[in-house]
């Protein structure tokens, strides 16, 4: 699994070498049939979805940073990478193999490639629910670092699985040293001297170049920007203390954000004009050769089955005016928790009660071939497209030791 490198080795031999790290011995993942069974994809309606530019904050982000950072600095992804608090577990420690691959973990059943283990008050945590999923590899082109580093990044909403709070936070995973950390995110206010905090569902996120894109359910896409990162730890004008509530408080000014030590403030949103008929419940990234890169949105439905749009790069990061996807299917299956494209499509199913837990694989070429699934993670979310090692990545949502983890499969080949 390439990512883990720093140094330089033969191929082959660094993949199987980590792979024997990461890889929990479990059988094969079964082919299985989500309920209902999935239908052949077939031309959607792109002309139903429509996002508009609105609350635009790039002035004001801009303008926070330079107050609450010292002499108005810029703080870097890598740096931020480097200052990680909190150490994840891959399936070479004891403790996390048997947990996730038991008969009550998440991967219990589910043929892996590798998967990492949170810290325990992470994983055990009721009042925080994972969901998003993107990385460096989606936000830059070749080998897929970012300040030299490798990173995935997940979301997470307040509130149990199904619920909701007051809330919304990503966290960076350095691959190389296992540790993560997590991120607040935050709204400025139309001053740039304030800030509040943002809650989302942030079903799925996308990283492209600096731009962060969570998504926001019926609301459409709330954007971020990482060059406007608001370091709080070790900043005379801040305070990191769990009883300080978020924004700047009087007297002193200091300025706060619940105990963490980074904020991230938002510098608009795609709003989502048609919200009572379209939903932005996932998101993905695809990159290909000799193609500019895609971003697909795809809708959570209970009753029928939704749509994956597909959108261009230069118009989701234009930042103004109304745009449109250029092509949308109809998806195979309910339940969609994330979706990706590379040859053909790729589904998460699950939640709602449906009992389902599916990674389901369907061409969109009219050709009407079955779609076939295998075995998911119970509790999966959204996808995040591993290029550098074919793989497909995902996290759990459900509560406990074990139940909530990263986790990659080998991509499945298309039917």
């Amino acid at each position: 699994m390439t990512f883990f490198r720093r140094g330089r080795a033969p191929g082959a031999v660094l993949l199987m070498a980590v792979l024997g790290m990461l890889v929990a011995a479990v059988p094969a993942a079964p082919v299985t049939i989500p309920h209902p069974a999935p239908v052949p994809m077939k031309p959607g309606t792109p002309g139903a979805f429509t996002l508009r530019w609105g609350n635009d904050r790039r002035v004001q982000a801009r303008m926070l940073r330079e107050t609450v950072n010292p002499g108005g600095a810029r703080v870097t992804v890598g740096s931020m990478l480097d200052a990680a608090n909190r150490q994840a577990h891959t399936g070479n420690n004891t403790h996390c193999r048997h947990r996730a691959t038991g008969s009550g973990g998440a991967l219990h059943g589910v043929h892996v490639a590798g998967f990492y283990c949170l810290r325990h008050d992470d994983a055990t945590d009721p009042d925080w629910s994972p969901q998003g999923v993107s990385g460096t590899e989606d936000a830059r082109s070749g080998a897929g670092t970012v300040d030299r580093h490798k990173a995935i990044v997940f979301s997470w909403h307040a509130g149990p699985p199904g619920g909701s709070g007051t809330g919304t936070r990503l966290s960076f995973l350095d691959t190389a040293t296992k540790r993560y950390i997590h991120v607040l995110l935050v709204v400025p206010n139309a001053f740039g001297t304030d800030y509040s905090e943002v809650s989302v569902h942030a079903g799925g996120i996308a990283w492209y170049r600096n731009y962060l894109f969570v998504t926001a359910n019926q609301g459409g896409l709330h954007v971020y920007d990482t060059r406007n990162l608001l370091r709080l730890a070790h900043n005379p004008k801040a305070s990191v203390s769990r009883h300080c509530p978020t924004g700047r408080q009087e007297p002193g000014g200091s300025y706060c954000g619940r105990g963490y030590d980074y904020l991230l403030p938002e510098i608009g949103r795609w709003n989502n004009p048609n919200s009572a008929t379209t939903r932005y419940d996932s998101m993905a990234l695809e990159r290909a050769p000799g193609r500019a890169p895609e971003f697909l949105t795809s809708e959570y439905r209970t009753s029928g089955v939704g749509q994956v749009a597909r959108w261009t790069d230069t118009e989701l990061t234009g930042f103004h005016g109304t745009i449109h996807p250029y092509r949308a299917w109809f998806q195979p299956v309910r339940y969609v928790q994330g979706a990706f494209s590379r040859g053909c499509y790729y589904f998460n199913t699950g939640g709602g009660g449906s009992g389902n837990r599916d990674l389901v694989v369907a061409n969109a070429t009219g050709n009407h071939r079955t779609p076939v699934s295998r075995t998911g993670g119970r509790g999966l979310q959204d996808l995040y497209w591993l290029r550098s090692a074919e793989q497909l990545w995902t996290l759990t949502e459900h509560p406990g030791d074990g139940k909530r983890v990263l986790y990659g499969v080998s991509r499945p080949a298309c039917p």
